[in-house]
């Protein structure tokens, strides 16, 4: 891939190689030397175009960049011969020595090769200086460290970048599958749900039919009596329909707070059930995370769904409080209740309800409380801790 700063380095290298050749044609007059100089700058300027800017062959760390790189190393070296000022070429010999994505074992014996052109070249003109074999040696040292380091910064740096990704990947999935566990839990929800009321519904009702049928030659009355309850049945499936369907309405969060979404849920109670039912919210009402606020409302309905079943309560009250820490949801009945202690069942204390709330509560760090004895109602407390995300939210 071509760079900005490879443009750059580019830019750079066909100034100064502008540069070089004006001044060595105008100090070189009119002659061979001066027209082989011409030529060699030209040449060098197409392999430059085209070994590095166009194809990058020169930059790749393979060895097949060795050949192109003799090639460019063939016509500069001349140059240097000719005139001195072709040494600010070295400037960009470092760079394609370096540039190379390879460890700095092989980018060094590249500078060491272009140190000792530009040392033996310098030699062949003036005679051998060992000043300058100091000093170019101290340059070789210098940019030997420079790429050493430049290469392991690089390297953390594609390392860094690659453990991010990695990151950002496993969050993905996380996230994925937590939203997959969410969806089959919901599932499962439903599936039960269904099970216990609308296809236990549905039976009775398909028996209750069946039976009119029966009798219906025998003993009208009896077949009218079996409609009836038929009739009866459907009507409280038909209820359970509606109440699952309305709690599979994400909305009701969307166009206001809890508070009022576990108001609207408490009327409609109310209206199908005929139980007293109210809701009220202490505290100073503080943004909760969505999810948070789908727990305690999801929490609300399965308690409520328990009093329809099992409670035979004639008054239930839904109490939202905002703590400095947490939140807590309460849902209290003064129904039958029923012993904590007895075996996990399909009554009030057993079943999928309490295990749900308790399973979505958990999710998000919550815990759920039940409080209940034969004959003294029952008290679903769910409690969410306040986390700093929902504190930040809340200033």
């Amino acid at each position: 891939m071509f760079t900005r700063w490879q443009t750059y380095w580019s830019a750079l290298f066909f100034v100064l190689l502008a540069v070089s050749a004006g001044i060595a044609a105008a100090e070189l007059g009119s002659g061979a030397r001066r027209g082989a100089t011409l030529a060699l700058a030209a040449g060098l300027a197409a392999w430059y175009w085209h070994e590095v800017v166009r194809t990058g062959r020169a930059l790749s760390s393979r060895a097949a960049a060795l050949p192109s790189l003799a090639v460019g190393a063939a016509l500069w070296t001349p140059l240097l011969v000719l005139h001195w000022i072709f040494q600010l070429l070295m400037f960009s010999a470092y760079h394609l020595a370096c540039s190379a994505p390879a460890p700095p074992r092989r980018a060094v014996p590249r500078i060491v090769a272009v140190s000792a052109l530009v040392v033996a070249t310098a030699s062949a003109r003036y005679g051998f200086q060992p000043l300058n074999l100091v000093f170019y040696g101290a340059v070789t040292l210098a940019l030997g460290l420079f790429v050493a380091m430049t290469q392991a910064i690089h390297e953390q740096s594609e390392q860094r970048q690659r453990l991010l990704e990695e990151l950002e990947a496993a969050r993905g999935e996380l996230a994925a599958s937590e939203r997959r566990a969410g969806v089959l839990a919901e599932r499962q929800r439903l599936a039960r749900e269904i099970h216990d009321t609308l296809a236990q519904g549905f039976a009775s009702i398909v028996t209750l039919s069946e039976a009119a049928r029966a009798q219906a030659r025998i003993s009208p009355q009896a077949a009218m009596r079996r409609l009836e309850e038929a009739g009866q049945v459907a009507r409280a499936s038909l209820g359970e329909a509606r109440r699952a369907i309305w709690a599979l309405r994400p909305e009701v969060l969307e166009h206001g707070s809890l508070g009022r979404a576990l108001g609207e849920l408490a009327t409609e109670f109310g209206a199908q059930t005929g139980i007293d039912t109210q809701a009220a919210v202490t505290g100073g009402e503080h943004e909760l995370a969505p999810e948070a606020q789908e727990a305690l409302l999801r929490v609300a309905q399965e308690a409520l769904a328990n009093v329809r079943k099992h409670a035979r309560a004639h008054r239930v009250r839904l109490t939202l409080s905002y703590l400095d820490d947490a939140t807590l949801l309460d849902v209290r009945d003064d129904g039958v209740g029923f012993d904590p202690a007895a075996p996990v069942g399909n009554g009030p204390g057993g079943g999928f309800g309490l295990a749900g709330m308790r399973e979505r509560l958990a999710a998000h760090g919550g815990t759920l409380t039940v409080e209940a004895a034969p004959g003294q109602g029952t008290t679903v407390a769910a409690a969410l801790p306040r986390s700093r995300a929902d504190a930040g939210q809340g200033r």
